[in-house]
Order: C-alpha cells, then sequence, then structure tokens
C-alpha cells in the first residue's frame, strides 16, 4: 500500500518539533489510518492557525463560494481565509491579496504546511493556493513543507499551455490541464519555473509510482470538493467541467457530478449513440436530471450519464474537447458559451487556456493535435522535478 507524506511524519520530526505551525487544507484527504491531517498534526505537535483553501478548512462549502476566517469547531484553532468569491468579486488575475495567506496571521507561524489532495488538473484551485502560498512564505522567510499525496489520474499528461492574457485563479501556472504530477512536484516546477525562492521541503511518499491511479494505491478515498464525491467523478472532471463555460450542465447540483450532461434542448438517445460511436474507454447512456443548486438549477434536463468502462483508454480532455464540438454540430442554434461580464473573459477560455473551442476554426482532431504539441513539451520541461518513478 502507499505510503502518504503524512503518513511519514514521524520520519522528519525535526521539522516540526518545538515549532509554530500554520497549516494548509481542506479535508481533501485522509491519511492511512483515516484521520485528517489537521488534526494529525495538532495532536503530535500543536497547530498554532488553519489557512483554508476554496471549500473551507473542512471541505462543505460548494464552488466559487467565499471563505470566511473564524475558528474551527473541532480543534478551536483560528481560521484563516485564502478564497475569497471568484465568481463575484473583482476578477483575480496573476496577482491577488484575496488568495494570499494574512501577513499578520503569519507573523506567529514558524512552519507552513500544506497537505491537500489534488486531482490532477490545472483548474483545480489547490493548486493555484499552493502557488500564493510559496509566494508568501519565499517573502515571509518561512520553510514550507509540503506533504504529498498521489496524482489521482497517474502520470498522463493532456491539453495545452494557456496563453498569458488567459491566466486567472483556476489556471494560475502554465501547465498542460491534466498536469500529471503531484502537488509536491508541482511545488518544485514552481520553484524552478518561476524563481519563487520558496524553502521548500517535499515529504515524499512511498510505493507510489506515475502510472497508478487512485483506486490502486489502497487508499482510503475522500471526495476533495463537494462536487467530486467518487473517483469516477474525478476522471471525467477534466473533462466535463469544460461545461462549466457553457449553457450545458456539468451534472452540479446533482448526486454524479461532473458524470451527468444535459440540457433542455439535447435528444438523450441522440446524443448517447453518437458519443458511443466516437469515445474510447466510456459508454454513454441517456440521462434525465434536474439540478437541485447552481446552474440551470430546477429544470428538467436532458442528456447523458458518462460511464467509463476503461480509464487508461479514457482521456478526459480529448473527451471534454469531442464533446463540445458535438454539441456545437448536433444543436448548432442551441449551444452557447457563456458570454462574460463587461470587460471580464470567457470563462471557457479561463479554463482551457486558450480560445481554441470558443473560435470554432478548429475541429476536435485539430485542436487535440494542437493541444498534444504543449503536452509533449511540456513532459520534457517537468523531468527534472519529478520525485517518482
Amino acid at each position: 500500500m502507499v505510503k502518504l507524506g503524512i503518513d511519514r511524519i514521524n520520519e522528519y520530526e525535526d521539522l516540526f518539533k518545538d515549532r509554530r505551525i500554520g497549516v494548509i487544507s481542506a479535508c481533501s484527504g485522509l491519511s492511512s489510518d483515516y484521520r485528517y491531517p489537521i488534526d494529525i498534526l495538532n495532536e503530535k505537535y500543536g497547530v498554532r492557525a488553519i489557512f483554508a483553501p476554496e471549500h473551507g478548512p473542512r471541505g462543505v462549502l460548494g464552488p466559487g463560494e467565499k471563505v470566511s476566517g473564524g475558528v474551527d469547531r473541532l480543534t478551536g484553532l483560528p481560521v484563516y481565509s485564502l478564497f475569497e468569491d471568484f465568481f463575484t468579486s473583482k476578477d483575480k488575475n496573476k496577482t491577488d491579496g484575496a488568495y494570499m495567506p494574512d501577513k499578520s496571521a503569519l507573523s506567529g507561524i514558524d512552519v507552513m504546511v500544506y497537505d491537500m489532495q489534488d486531482v490532477g488538473s490545472r483548474y483545480f484551485t489547490y493548486v493555484s493556493t499552493l502557488f500564493y502560498v510559496m509566494r508568501a512564505c519565499a517573502d515571509k522567510g518561512l520553510p514550507l513543507i509540503v506533504l504529498d499525496r498521489p496524482n489521482p489520474l497517474g502520470g498522463d499528461v493532456e491539453g495545452c499551455i494557456q496563453d498569458e492574457k488567459n491566466l486567472s485563479f483556476i489556471g494560475l501556472t502554465r501547465v498542460p490541464i491534466r498536469h500529471g504530477m503531484t502537488v509536491g512536484e508541482l511545488a518544485r516546477l514552481y520553484n524552478g519555473e518561476y524563481g519563487l525562492g520558496c524553502d521548500l521541503t517535499v515529504v515524499t511518499m512511498t510505493g507510489w509510482s506515475h502510472d497508478m491511479y487512485y483506486d490502486e494505491t489502497g487508499l482510503p478515498f475522500v471526495r476533495p470538493s463537494p462536487n467530486l464525491p467518487t473517483f469516477e467523478s474525478i476522471l471525467a472532471y477534466n473533462g466535463t467541467c469544460m461545461l462549466a463555460g457553457t449553457n450545458v450542465s456539468e451534472g452540479r447540483g446533482t448526486t454524479q457530478p461532473f458524470l451527468l450532461v444535459g440540457a433542455e434542448y439535447i435528444d438523450p438517445a441522440a446524443l448517447a449513440d453518437r458519443l458511443n460511436q466516437i469515445t474510447d474507454g466510456a459508454r454513454f447512456s441517456p440521462a434525465f436530471f434536474r439540478p437541485e443548486f447552481g446552474k440551470l438549477v430546477g429544470k428538467t434536463l436532458y442528456g447523458v450519464r458518462v460511464h467509463i468502462t476503461g480509464k487508461r483508454e479514457f482521456y478526459p480532455v480529448r473527451f471534454g474537447v469531442t464533446l463540445i464540438r458535438t454539441l456545437q454540430n448536433m444543436y448548432p442554434y442551441d449551444f452557447e458559451f457563456t458570454k462574460p461580464k463587461a470587460g471580464g473573459r470567457y470563462h471557457i477560455d479561463l479554463s482551457t487556456g486558450n480560445s481554441d473551442l470558443r473560435d470554432g476554426l478548429l475541429s476536435a482532431e485539430q485542436i487535440i493535435e494542437k493541444w498534444n504539441k504543449d503536452a509533449k513539451a511540456f513532459e520534457e520541461k517537468r523531468k527534472k522535478y519529478l520525485l517518482y518513478g
């Protein structure tokens, strides 16, 4: 069985002992004995403060919902927010204090510890939080310890490197959509490629390699965020999350987020039949659902349910591109990309990294071929930062 960074802290006592510890965590992952990192570190060494990313310190808040400071009910520790409301506050581009640790909170800390379960996606905001925490620690001269966890999708890389103009909190660094790295490896890349100068220590895992998916690790599963309740939903996320920038539901507000796709204008049988002809590693059945919250709330939607039949044959970014082009071809007068507010940017451009899908100039295969070139170049760049075989 894989041994996580949090499982190995007894081997690194000098890093923690007699230090005032700040913890960045959202209860997105358990230890191998089914405990949360915040509670383990507080019990063994004493924690001074919790710094909460999107979804809050215990992972219960919805996507984009503002995280407020306060007191953690279980430990009594002060909580400092690392996440404002992404969707209603001012546009957060490359740097913004709304996602940085509070300077006054850092004054009582000797070392910061980051332990959160990533999902292997550039637009999952925990990796943007990691970047900002590293920068804040470098500015303050604080050491940062990253307790590493698996990339649940292994080491495969898919997708483009985003344009500079499309950098945002849902894509803060220029890595592909599916980056194929652990958070510890990403931290090393951030230090090396962005010159952050962070005093970084990665407590590595044992028994994990880049050819492993999460369900092969023997580790307990806990949802990394409220809308990723299963391993199957994580597999689909890099693809179906692209629909967040369209008038098609990605299944948020249902019990099967990112596995249900639908809109009022879709013919479920026709879409399922078409996707079954062109998609590897998955099958599709007609679906009917009504979101209880979020986009298209309360409306009866028609679409498909994604059934992943071969995780290594299913490439989520490829599927996302193919799905959107299929919807455009089948429903040219109904399908739309969500328009930005005045002066804003298209959500689809921020999430995918460029305007290839929105422009409509390239076919799905042409986009995938173009994006694969970026992925191949990144695979070469990342080699010197990898920690596992």
